[in-house]
């Protein structure tokens, strides 16, 4: 399927003796809600054109929600079957799509210690010693992740920037799929851009062992290392808990009228960190890869103040208080109105 490019959308963010322009890429106007969609179509693409997948095979994935939908939709659309691996922390939401979609959803137990990836990929291999047709997308290892971000999202990300480009672009990491592909066009195209990597507290997506997520966001993070990100990859790592991915989220929701998904929450929160001490950084850059429609923890949230912030997150959630939407519009850029409520 053609995709359209997601559109920016500016909002100002005061910080002491200036403003930080940040640009949200917003993915959850894509097809599907997310940019998985992007990595989905990819790779079942590869697949086909490596003659490893024809009609009436089953596709197989071990998913956190996003990628399921995506890859159930377009199993449909393709005629293959569909098997997707989830744990309990999977919103229902998403679940639900799944499954409308045609696709069979396989749920296994938590596991302690941030472990439950494990069991989930464990699941995919038994379905694949099970049936001769199952076919893995594989989204942690394949290429064509990161590929379609560098030739696609990235490419759509750059050329829609203000003139001056942009100083930074933060970006969540969950297989490191979009992390990787991004740095990559930018490293090439756009070098005096910084990439902050954004990771979660208790991941092992950038490195260190991964711990137990008790308030665990969906999509972001993950048990396991990234195979597609190196350290050539970011300019700055930061490590977001998830209770302050939900406060950044509820504060741009009440001053903008937008619902991020999670990882988009923890994106914001880290550029303004960033910014906040480095005085040059004018315009920012986030991708926002979902809405926060699907995620309970998200729904009806005020504008908490957690428990045990940071002084360094304590003053981007203030700033992020004090968010507006900005008059600015790139012509390459389309106007935002869809899913953005009226703050």
């Amino acid at each position: 399927m053609p995709h359209a490019p997601t559109p920016l959308l500016p909002v100002r963010v005061p910080l002491p003796g200036r403003s930080l322009r940040l640009w949200l890429k917003l993915e959850s106007l894509g097809p599907y809600g997310s940019i998985k969609a992007r990595t989905a179509e990819a790779l079942l693409d590869a697949l086909e054109e490596a003659g490893r997948l024809r009609p009436g095979d089953r596709v197989v994935e071990s998913t956190s929600g996003n990628l399921g939908i995506a890859l159930a939709g377009l199993c449909a659309s393709r005629g293959y079957r569909c098997t997707l691996v989830v744990e309990p922390s999977t919103p229902r939401a998403s679940v639900a799509l799944m499954t409308e979609y045609g696709a069979d959803v396989v749920t296994v137990p938590e596991q302690p210690s941030g472990r439950t990836l494990d069991a989930r990929l464990a699941a995919v291999r038994d379905i694949l010693r099970r049936d001769g047709t199952a076919v893995w997308t594989d989204q942690y290892g394949s290429s064509a992740n990161p590929r379609v971000h560098t030739t696609g999202t990235a490419v759509e990300l750059a050329g829609a920037a203000p003139d001056a480009g942009f100083d930074a672009v933060a970006v969540a990491v969950s297989t490191g799929g979009t992390l990787a592909g991004v740095a990559d066009y930018f490293r090439a195209h756009r070098p005096t851009t910084r990439i902050i990597a954004v990771d979660a507290v208790g991941s092992a997506a950038l490195g260190g062992a991964a711990a137990h997520r008790p308030d665990k966001l969906a999509g972001f993070g993950s048990g396991r290392a990234s195979r597609f990100v190196a350290r050539h990859h970011w300019d700055r790592r930061v490590r977001i808990r998830d209770l302050d991915a939900v406060a950044a989220c509820a504060r741009i929701r009440d001053r903008t009228g937008l619902s991020l998904g999670g990882s988009a929450g923890a994106s914001v929160l880290a550029a303004v960190m960033d910014a906040a001490g480095r005085p040059a950084t004018a315009d920012a850059a986030c991708v926002c890869p979902d809405g926060g429609d699907k995620y309970p923890q998200l729904t009806g949230v005020v504008a908490l103040d957690p428990a045990g912030a940071t002084a360094e997150v304590v003053a981007a959630l203030d700033a992020l208080g004090h968010t507006r939407r900005d008059a600015f519009a790139h012509p390459g850029t389309s106007p935002v109105t869809e899913g953005v409520a009226k703050p």
